[in-house]
């Protein structure tokens, strides 16, 4: 989840309301707590089950926490499936992971963030390194591996996050698998929108430019109640060529995006 190049500012995380310094407390908290829960519940018959339900607890009382309301459109696609969306912030990953059973395609520095990579790392999330042209083809078998074992795979195929004004074009490296197989791929417009007086949405829930990750989220747990939309498409989209099929699923996102903005 590389950011673009550009400067935004920067939130002092010691700055704001009792509430919001208490939320920024609450998230490592939250997390730990729920991390280790993993780990308990996950031994013995049952295991995968239980450690799905800590996931989506998890990612549940994290967005409340954070007042982040999540409005979901469309057909959503049952697992094993492949879903293929544009990128905004880290939230997307909380968001999607608080609804349904999901396997993640993130680059590998997100390994090294506080917390939320031991958390990355402990649900299966696949790392690939974007630097490694190679490594297209060892993280495409480790997805196809994942759907084969009925989880559902998100890939955030524009490589990169944006200020959500509009859908970057997807990077076809990681869509070899599903080309050669003639999958249908399932994709999703997503944005965020805060409230009339709070910072706006590209700035204050996305995530890009120069940002760094605890200012950000001290920024997020200052917001009123913001919503995270997902619109997932009607149909599924397939092509027998990588770039062909990046060009069909962009297409697909752009009809279903709305840019993020302040309601």
């Amino acid at each position: 989840m590389t950011a673009l190049p550009g400067t935004v500012p920067a939130v002092d995380p010691a700055r704001g309301s009792l509430g919001s310094r208490i939320r920024f407390a609450l998230v490592p908290l939250w997390t730990a707590a729920w991390y280790l829960a993993w780990f308990a519940l996950g031994r013995g018959p049952g295991g995968p089950a239980r450690r799905s339900w800590v996931v989506r607890t998890w990612a549940n009382g994290l967005l409340r926490i954070l007042r982040i309301r999540v409005t979901a459109r469309g057909p959503r696609p049952v697992p094993p499936f492949l879903l293929v969306s544009n990128h905004l912030s880290y939230l997307d990953v909380i968001r999607r992971a608080s609804r349904v059973d999901t396997v993640f395609v993130a680059k590998r520095e997100v390994r090294r963030w506080p917390l939320f990579g031991s958390a990355a790392s402990a649900i299966g999330c696949i790392f690939i390194d974007r630097e490694t042209p190679r490594d297209a083809r060892r993280a495409g078998e480790a997805m196809r591996d994942a759907f084969q074992a009925g989880n559902g795979v998100v890939l955030f195929a524009e490589g990169t996050s944006s200020d959500g004004a509009g859908v970057l074009q997807l990077r076809s490296a990681l869509l070899e698998w599903p080309a050669g197989e003639n999958l249908p791929v399932h994709t999703a417009a997503l944005s965020y929108h805060t409230r009339s007086g709070d910072p706006p949405a590209s700035h204050a829930l996305c995530w890009w430019g120069d940002m760094t990750f605890l200012p950000h989220l001290a920024g997020v747990c200052r917001l009123g109640w913001s919503e995270a939309r997902v619109t997932f498409g009607a149909a599924t989209v397939s092509a027998t060529d990588r770039k062909d099929l990046a060009r069909t699923a962009r297409s697909a996102i752009f009809s279903d995006f709305t840019p993020s903005s302040t309601t």
